[in-house]
């Protein structure tokens, strides 16, 4: 479940026609953008995870585990986890496009 992040981002800017600004300006929006969809992705896996196993990504995330490993948890254990990602951030570049 490695993402492309930036390069989604830098396409959406690309998209918006904002890859004129300022590189200052640039690297806030991109940060932004960033943030907005980590999040949205940290939410998916938190509506999705089954209680199941909530105990056990508690103490994943607590053990300061690295990225891969929790990525790898959570391929493993929320349901159509690749599928809810994806149609998430096509809702969401449909959104902040405007379409």
């Amino acid at each position: 479940m490695k993402y492309d992040i930036p390069t989604f981002v830098d396409s959406l800017i690309e998209a918006k026609g904002l890859s004129y600004l300022d590189e200052s300006v640039l690297a806030e929006m991109k940060n932004d953008l960033t943030t907005r969809i980590e999040n949205r992705i940290h939410a998916i896996i938190a509506s999705n995870i089954p209680e199941s196993v909530h105990a056990e990504f508690e103490k994943l995330v607590a053990s300061k585990a690295s990225d891969e490993e929790v990525q790898k948890f959570c391929l493993e254990k929320v349901p159509n986890l690749q599928s809810l990602v994806a149609a998430d951030m096509a809702e969401f570049q449909s959104v902040y496009l405007g379409k």
